[in-house]
């Protein structure tokens, strides 16, 4: 009998590391590796690099075998927020096992840490440190080392604070799958530079900014370079600039604090910062040194900057309402009709057909268009829009 594994990613590219998962996963037994990925934003927020076809495509060339979107504003929630979205969306595939790059690769630590977040011993804890007004992770880690003495760098790693998200929202569904900490390689998340052969995405990311295309694609895998090389060719890419900083900017000055508390993940305080922020500010990077990020972290408020921006309010559907596939393989063809009749959620490769399920899928699935309408946009040539209701699937 076949063996699934699902792996949440953002693919924003796919590289090197990612080959190496995939490939270190079908060695080990896994005939059919199933990936629940960011569609147009990624969780920092912003656009990612390639259109999220494109993105599945890269990764069906290199092995993966099914992918299915996370769509908008899933995708750029906290780590909380996104690791259920992907869970929830991976449990509906019927994945055998869950797999996820790891700083420590010590998933025995790693469950234990996540079976402890969902106590009322941490609950108290945690309220003990927010009180202070600290940062919500700064809070967490405190938390959790009133209770272990682990390695505080594993703690506070950004995989490995996904990887603790993943654990505990299968423990929250009820879930038990496989769970495999793969030990990560070479660059960590957030570092620019190489490291034993390996490039972090946000590295190619400079990369490709710096036009440094050539060094970009030593660690892109050869099986899905082309595809990465005719977007960057067409100028269907996005990297922050001048334009989309103007019209992030612009769209911030229309809005009152009063519409800012209206936005997901926005308080009190910080609405009435955004609203003076925004009127003082040239840039993005002014506008962050005029908010108050001792207390919120830059990611969150980047979140609630770009939630603002596509004018998304608190309160959207809070769970995954349906399955949307972007492509797969004759392997990830096969697992579909194995799980069609059984899927708990509306699975479809349409965007439109998904949209009339219901009340709720209309109302995800046209914010993840108007995402992919503002990353069409802001490509470095303008792309067509409202192409997500019409674009087909990807099969390889």
């Amino acid at each position: 009998m076949s063996k699934s594994v699902g792996i949440v990613a953002e693919y924003n590219p796919f590289h090197t590391g990612h080959k190496y998962q995939i490939d270190y996963l079908k060695q080990n037994g896994f005939d059919t590796v199933v990936v629940a990925m960011s569609g147009s934003r990624v969780q920092r927020g912003i656009p990612a690099l390639i259109n999220k076809h494109e993105r599945a495509k890269m990764a069906l060339c290199s092995g993966v075998n099914m992918v299915a979107e996370i769509p908008y504003p899933f995708s750029s929630m906290s780590a909380e927020g996104y690791a259920m979205a992907g869970m929830q969306t991976l449990k509906a595939l019927d994945a055998d096992a869950v797999c996820f790059g790891s700083e420590s690769g010590d998933s025995k630590m790693l469950e234990e840490i996540a079976a402890y977040l969902l106590t009322e011993e941490y609950e108290n804890s945690l309220q003990k440190y927010l009180e202070q007004k600290l940062p919500f992770p700064t809070a967490r880690e405190k938390a959790i080392f009133d209770k272990y003495s682990f390695n505080k760098e594993t703690i506070s790693a950004s995989n490995d604070i996904l990887a603790i998200e993943y654990i505990k929202a299968c423990k929250k569904l009820g879930w038990q799958p496989e769970i495999i900490a793969l030990k990560r390689k070479g660059a960590g998340y957030n570092q620019t530079s190489e490291k034993d052969g390996f490039a972090s995405a946000s590295g190619i990311r400079k990369m490709i900014s710096e036009y440094r295309y050539d060094n970009a694609f030593r660690f892109v895998p050869e099986e899905s370079a082309s595809v990465l090389e005719t977007c960057l060719d067409r100028g269907n890419y996005f990297l922050p600039d001048n334009r989309w900083e103007k019209a992030v900017l612009f769209s911030l000055r229309s809005k009152t604090a009063q519409d800012f508390i209206e936005i997901a993940d926005c308080n009190s305080e910080l609405a009435n910062s955004l609203e003076k922020a925004a009127a003082i500010s040239s840039s993005m990077e002014m506008l962050f040194e005029n908010l108050p990020t001792k207390r919120y972290t830059r990611a969150r408020l980047n979140r609630i900057i770009l939630a603002a921006f596509l004018d998304v309010k608190n309160d959207m559907p809070k769970d995954i309402q349906y399955i949307r596939l972007l492509g797969f393989d004759k392997k990830g063809e096969q697992h579909l009709k194995e799980i069609s009749k059984s899927c708990p959620l509306p699975i479809s490769h349409s965007a439109k057909i998904l949209s009339e399920k219901s009340e709720e899928c209309r109302i995800i699935a046209m914010t993840e268009s108007r995402a992919c309408d503002m990353q069409a946009t802001f490509c470095k040539f303008s792309g067509e829009p409202r192409q997500d209701f019409v674009r087909k699937i990807v099969k390889i």
